[in-house]
């Protein structure tokens, strides 16, 4: 009998060394740092007034037993169960809303906030994979590391699992529906629920709005169903992002290419305009069309050479030939030749439209290459938690790259054809996302699909 009472949770607890007590106990449990074999621990404790109630002894008992199997690199992991708690790896950082409160713009940058998104889907789907849901998914039970900044999730003692179906714990908050009205069975829709719920506390909330809009969607059916769904839309919406930031770019560029080019040739030919006064001893050219028309029925000794060689039968040289006739002296008349330049008038090139189906060849022919090289990796692949992560990693730099691709083309052919730089970019963009999805079917294939 002694035995097993020293082995419950219930029992004397074990002292440490050393042994600090931290601010993010819960409302059950209280959380020490303690230092085992020069390595600092987290030990998570049931408050006194916990310690000889069964449910939440069997909670912890649960807690240990389903976190000891896990490992993901976003997840806290699970050391050992001591006499009267759990011990598990020390995190240094802190709970996402003390986070926030000291940091209150880092999330405000998207890529930070994809980032965290990122990795918080990530740990999440892990658990849904191993037919876990957490169920009190929330600021506190998210914490960020103090390097890195990466996501670290804790607290799994309200969770559901296979062997532990008897939840007994929410928090109203972010609990979803049927959670708290027992009105359906909970399962991974339960979390992505509470997903959206944390993103409308967080700076990155308008970032969001629609994946928030449908994860908590009253009805589970109207949610997202996997958190790749909800990584997939994300990485169409920063997709979107870029394309739209990109026309704004190049059609400033455009702008300001247009007015430097453009807007002196249009102040030259201005009719308010005067002409310069010109430094030759000769008339201006309104005034030689005057001299010239004066002097056309009688002719003086001083008239310009060009002139006086028009023949009665030959064609009236028109006043911009006699504007431009030169203003040297007069050769001999055996070679002096009156000079007719006409207005110089520049033609447009003539435009030439591209079909879309060569279009998006051409489109293919620079994606293909970089998605080959940032992807390939991954064709052979099977969908699980470790490609998982890299499919998502990798589509960030996957698009930079693609970007930078598509924008020499764009250069090139408007150059060439007459194209509309929208649908010319909404092409890409499903180019681009056909490329990754035919992938991500490819890797389902391989191995099983999520659950």
């Amino acid at each position: 009998m002694q035995n097993t009472s020293k082995s419950s949770f219930t029992s004397v607890r074990q002292d440490f060394p050393v042994e600090q007590k931290l601010s993010v106990s819960g409302s059950t449990s209280d959380c020490y740092q303690v230092r085992l074999y020069g390595k600092l621990h987290f030990l998570k404790r049931l408050k006194p007034s916990f310690r000889t109630h069964p449910q939440y002894v069997a909670a912890l008992q649960k807690e240990f037993e389903t976190g000891y199997l896990l490992d993901h690199p976003h997840l806290v992991r699970y050391v050992s169960r001591t006499d009267d708690g759990v011990l598990m790896e020390y995190i240094d950082g802190l709970t996402l809303d003390e986070f926030v409160r000291q940091y209150p713009d880092y999330l405000r940058k998207r890529r930070h906030a994809d980032r965290f998104l990122r990795q918080l889907l990530s740990v999440v789907g892990y658990l849904h994979d191993h037919q876990i849901v957490h169920l009190d998914l929330k600021p506190a039970n998210i914490m960020m590391t103090r390097v890195g900044h990466d996501v670290k999730l804790i607290d799994l003692g309200f969770c559901y699992t296979d062997t532990y179906a008897d939840t007994m714990g929410r928090t109203d908050k972010y609990a979803a529906p049927e959670q708290k009205d027992g009105s359906s069975l909970v399962d991974a829709r339960t979390d992505i629920y509470a997903i959206g719920r944390i993103l409308q506390t967080l700076p990155c909330a308008r970032y969001y709005n629609k994946v928030i809009k449908r994860c908590t969607a009253q009805d589970p059916a109207k949610r997202f169903q996997t958190t790749n769904d909800i990584l997939r839309k994300i990485r169409q919406i920063a997709l979107y992002h870029r394309i739209i930031l990109s026309a704004v770019i190049i059609s400033t560029i455009l702008l300001l290419v247009f007015w430097v080019f453009f807007r002196p040739q249009t102040a030259a030919t201005d009719p308010a305009t005067p002409a310069a006064p010109s430094s030759s001893s000769q008339p201006d050219s309104a005034a030689s069309s005057s001299t010239t028309s004066s002097s056309s029925s009688s002719p003086s000794p001083s008239s310009s050479q060009p002139v006086s060689e028009v023949s009665p039968s030959s064609p009236s040289p028109s006043p911009q030939s006699i504007a431009d006739a030169p203003t040297s002296p007069s050769p001999s008349p055996s070679t002096s030749q009156p000079v007719s330049v006409s207005p110089t008038t520049s033609s447009p090139s003539s435009s030439r439209s591209i079909s879309d189906a060569d279009l998006e060849k051409r489109l293919k022919t620079v994606i293909t290459p970089v998605f080959q090289r940032v992807m390939g990796s991954l064709n052979d692949s099977t969908w699980n938690n470790h490609t998982q992560m890299m499919f998502s990693d990798r589509s960030i730099p996957l698009l930079e790259q693609c970007g930078d691709a598509v924008r020499k083309l764009w250069r090139d052919l408007s150059k060439k054809y007459d194209i509309d730089e929208r649908s010319y970019y909404l092409m890409y963009s499903r180019v681009l996302t056909t490329m990754e999805n035919n992938l991500y079917d490819r890797m389902l294939k391989n191995g099983r699909s999520p659950q």
